[in-house]
C-alpha cells in the first residue's frame, strides 16, 4: 500500500460453526467484527517527506555556475553622466551596477539618462570584449524663459538683435546662457543689458522702468492760441508746457492768418526750459502765375521760384519784382504788393522775340519740317521765336538733312539745303572734313549751357603714380588717345537749366543752407536723370539722342550719335589735367598742397561747423555749393573741374585696367556695370587724396554734392 492510498479493511471468516438446513446441507455463517476508521493524524504519519536538501543544493550549484559564468564573461563599463545626479538605466540585457561602474556582457544595450530640467538622453551602448570601457553622457539643459514687464508697456523687445514682440511678454525657448536684451519705446531712453538665462525650463522674471528721454519746454506766442505740434503731434495751444526729446524734435506753431513758425529744438532730460516769446508773422500772400506759352521761369526779387504754371508765396506788405523768362520770348515783369493772406492770379501772354528764316532747297519743293511738324514745302520764309528749332528737309530719292537753327530777332537769315541722292552722299569721303572745318568754336545748348569745341588729337596718360600721396588702387596709369572733336560745357548744369527739363526738381539744402538757387549747380539727381536731361537737350536741338531709352530707363548708347551726353572719363581727365607740355596736373591749382588764394570751392574753414574734414587755413567764401563759374576757369576755359560739385560721367566704373594695355582710342568705358564713374572734388572734399584731379569715385545714388556737365561729339 502506497502512502497515498486509503487503508484496506478485510472481513474475517469464522468456520467454527457450521449450520445445516433441513436437507442436511451446511450453511456458512458470516459474522461482522467491529470497525474503527483511522484519524487524520494517523493518515499524515503514514506519508513520506520529499528530498528538499538535495534540490536546494542543486539550485545553488546552478546559480553559482551562472554567476561565475557571468563574472567571467562580463566587462566593467564606467558610465559618467552630467549632471551627476542624473538617473541612469541600461536596457537590453542583464546589467549590474557597482559603486563606480556597471558589469555588462559584450553586446548591444540601450542607455537611458534622465534628470529634472534636462532633455532626456536615449542612445545605443555597445559593450566590446575590452576589459575597461567608459561612456560619457552630458545632458543638455532644457530652454529657459524670460518674462518681461515694463513701465510704460507696449515697449519693443529685441533679443540678440531679433524682434520678439512687445511688453508685457514671456519669451519662451531661450537657450541657456547670456543674451543681449534691448527694450525701446517711443520718447523713452532705450535699455540695453545682458540677461543670463539659466535654462532648466525655468522662467526669469524681469521688471523694467524705462527712463524718459525728454525735458519740458514752455512756449508762449503773440498772438496766443497757436497750435503746438511736436514732431507732427498736436499737444495743445500756446501758452503751454510740452515734452521735447533731448535728441531734438521739430516744434511747429501754427495760427490761421499767420506764418507757420518752425524750429528743431531739444531739451535736456529731466530739465525744464522756457522759450522766449514767439512773435508770429502775418501769413504770406500767394500768387498763382500762368503764362502763354507755359514753362517760363519765374523769379521773385531775383530768386528762382519755379516755372509756370506755379503758385508763389510773397511776403505781405512789401513790393516784389516778378520776372518771367522763356527762351525765344521777351522777358515779362511786374511789381506786386499783396496783403497778408491775399491770393491772386496772374496770367501773362509772353511776347515772342521773332526772327525770320528763309529756307531754300535743292531740289525745290521739298517737304519742310519744323520740330517734326510739316510746314509746307521749300522755298519758304518762317517767322519763329528766337530759340533753337530743328529744321529738316525731306524729298523722296534724296537723303534728308536736318539742322538746328536759331532765328535772330529783327534779322533775316537764309539757310540753303542741298540734298544729296543716296549714291552721291555715299561717294563723298571728304564730307566729314568739310563739316569739321565749319564747326563753330562755341555752341549753346537748348537749356542755355555754353559749350567749347576741343580737338585733342593726342595720346596722354590717365591715372597716378604709386608714389603720389593719396593715390588709390583704382588709379592705374594707362594711355588713352582722343581723336574725335567734342564740345564740353564750360560750367556745370544749374538748377535753372535743369528745371527747364524737370520743373518740379528741388536740389534741397544742406544743414539749412540752400542748394536750390537758380545759379547753383543742380544736385540730388542720379545718373539716369542726368542722361535723360542730355536726351532732352538732343531732342530740343533736333539731334539724334546719344542714350537709348526704353520705358523710362537708359538701356544703351549710340556711339556715333552727335546728341548731348555726359563727358567720357577720358575727356574729363584731359580737360582737367592735360597741360600743353604733355604733363598731367595734380591739383586744380598746381602741384603743391594746400591751395593759395581762392582757387576752388572745396571744404574750407567756413564749412568747419558742418564738415569734419576741412582744409586748414583756406577759405573760399562758400559754405556749400557756389554759383557756377564763381572761380577762375582753367587753361582750357572750363570752370569748377576741381571743386563746387563732383560730376557724373558717362562711363561705367571699372578697375580692370592694365598699364600694359595698348592705348584705347576715344574710350567710353565698359559696356555694362553696376556703378558710374564720378570725378572731381566738391564743397565737401577736404582730404589730400580726394582733392587730387586723378581721384576716381563711383556710385549709383544721388548726393547733395554731385552734379554734372554736358558734352557732345562735334558734327
Amino acid at each position: 500500500m502506497s502512502s497515498g492510498e486509503a487503508p484496506q479493511h478485510t472481513a474475517h471468516l469464522d468456520t467454527s460453526h457450521k449450520n445445516h438446513d433441513a436437507n442436511g446441507q451446511r450453511d456458512d455463517i458470516i459474522a461482522p467484527v467491529a470497525f474503527t476508521p483511522l484519524s487524520s493524524t494517523d493518515r499524515i504519519r503514514t506519508r513520506k517527506r520529499p528530498p528538499i536538501l538535495p534540490l536546494l543544493l542543486g539550485l545553488v550549484l546552478v546559480l553559482s555556475a551562472l554567476a561565475l559564468w557571468f563574472l567571467l564573461t562580463a566587462r566593467a563599463v564606467t558610465i559618467s553622466v552630467s549632471p551627476p545626479f542624473a538617473t541612469v538605466r541600461v536596457g537590453g540585457g542583464p546589467a549590474f551596477s557597482l559603486t563606480d561602474h556597471y558589469l555588462l556582457r559584450p553586446g548591444p544595450y540601450q542607455l537611458h539618462v534622465t534628470a529634472d530640467g534636462y532633455l532626456p538622453y536615449q542612445g545605443a551602448l555597445l559593450v566590446t570584449n575590452a576589459d575597461q570601457q567608459q561612456t560619457t553622457v552630458e545632458l543638455v539643459k532644457m530652454p529657459g524663459h524670460l518674462e518681461i514687464v515694463t513701465t510704460p508697456d507696449a515697449a519693443q523687445i529685441l533679443i540678440d538683435g531679433e524682434p520678439r514682440g512687445t511688453t508685457p511678454a514671456t519669451i519662451s525657448a531661450l537657450t541657456p546662457g547670456d543674451h543681449q536684451l534691448l527694450i525701446t519705446a517711443p520718447r523713452y531712453l532705450p535699455l540695453e543689458q545682458t540677461v543670463a538665462i539659466e535654462g532648466l525650463d525655468r522662467t526669469l522674471k524681469l521688471s523694467v522702468e524705462l527712463q524718459p528721454g525728454w525735458g519740458e519746454l514752455t512756449l508762449t506766442s503773440t498772438p496766443a492760441g497757436a497750435t503746438i505740434l511736436v514732431d507732427g503731434q498736436d499737444l495743445g495751444t500756446t501758452p503751454a508746457t510740452v515734452q521735447v526729446l533731448a535728441s531734438g524734435e521739430s516744434v511747429t506753431l501754427s495760427l490761421a492768418g499767420y506764418k507757420t513758425w518752425q524750429q528743431t529744438m531739444s531739451v535736456p532730460i529731466g530739465e525744464r526750459l522756457e522759450w522766449p516769446l514767439i512773435t508770429l508773422a502775418p501769413a504770406d500772400a500767394q500768387i498763382h502765375v500762368e503764362s502763354n506759352p507755359p514753362g517760363a521761369s519765374i523769379t521773385v526779387n531775383g530768386q528762382y521760384s519755379g516755372t509756370t504754371p506755379a503758385s508763389v508765396a510773397l511776403a505781405p506788405g512789401a513790393n516784389h519784382q516778378l520776372h518771367l523768362f522763356l527762351n525765344g520770348y521777351e522777358q515779362a515783369h511786374t511789381q506786386l504788393a499783396l496783403k497778408s493772406g491775399e491770393q491772386r492770379e496772374l496770367s501773362v501772354q509772353l511776347k515772342a522775340k521773332l526772327g525770320t528764316l528763309n529756307i531754300t532747297s535743292e531740289p525745290a519743293h521739298a517737304s519742310l519740317y519744323v520740330d517734326g511738324q510739316l510746314r509746307g514745302t521749300t522755298p519758304q520764309s518762317l517767322t519763329l521765336p528766337a530759340r533753337a528749332w530743328k529744321i529738316e528737309i525731306r524729298q523722296p530719292g534724296f537723303v534728308s538733312e536736318a539742322r538746328t537753327l536759331t532765328p535772330k530777332p529783327k534779322i533775316e537769315q537764309t539757310a540753303h539745303f542741298a540734298l544729296k541722292t543716296a549714291g552721291a552722299a555715299s561717294g563723298q569721303p571728304s564730307l566729314a572734313g568739310k563739316l569739321s572745318t565749319a564747326m563753330p568754336p562755341t555752341i549753346t545748348s537748348p537749356a542755355g549751357q555754353q559749350l567749347k569745341l576741343f580737338r585733342p588729337n593726342t595720346t596722354f596718360t590717365m591715372g597716378a603714380s604709386r608714389r603720389e600721396q593719396g593715390r588709390r588702387a583704382n588709379e592705374v596709369m594707362h594711355e588713352v588717345t582722343l581723336s574725335r572733336p567734342f564740345y564740353l560745357s564750360v560750367t556745370e548744369v544749374t538748377n535753372e537749366q535743369f528745371r527747364k527739363f524737370r520743373s518740379a526738381h528741388s536740389s534741397s539744402h544742406a544743414d539749412s543752407k540752400t542748394l536750390d538757387s537758380r545759379t547753383q549747380p543742380v544736385v540730388n539727381i542720379n545718373w539716369h536723370s542726368a542722361a535723360q536731361f542730355c536726351n532732352w537737350l538732343s531732342k530740343e536741338a533736333g539731334l539724334e539722342p546719344f542714350y537709348i531709352e526704353a520705358d523710362g530707363a537708359i538701356t544703351g548708347i549710340h556711339r556715333n550719335a552727335t546728341g548731348y551726353r555726359l563727358p567720357s572719363e577720358a575727356e574729363w581727365a584731359w580737360a582737367a589735367r592735360y597741360q600743353s607740355n604733355g604733363t598731367m596736373l595734380k591739383y586744380p591749382w598746381g602741384e603743391t598742397f594746400p591751395p593759395t588764394g581762392k582757387i576752388a570751392n572745396i571744404a574750407d574753414q567756413s564749412a568747419s561747423k558742418m564738415l569734419t574734414g576741412t582744409v586748414a587755413g583756406y577759405n573760399d567764401g562758400y559754405v556749400v555749393s557756389a554759383p557756377v563759374g564763381s572761380f577762375s576757369a582753367n587753361d582750357k576755359g572750363i570752370h569748377d573741374l576741381g571743386g563746387n560739385v563732383s560730376e557724373w560721367l558717362n562711363d561705367y566704373y571699372s578697375i580692370a585696367i592694365s598699364a600694359s594695355d595698348p592705348a584705347s582710342r576715344d574710350p567710353l568705358g565698359p559696356e555694362t556695370g553696376e556703378y558710374r564713374v564720378i570725378r572731381g572734388a566738391s564743397w565737401r572734399s577736404g582730404g589730400v587724396g580726394e582733392l587730387r584731379l586723378a581721384f576716381r569715385d563711383y556710385s549709383d545714388k544721388a548726393r547733395d554734392d554731385l552734379g554734372f556737365r554736358v558734352a557732345r561729339y562735334a558734327e
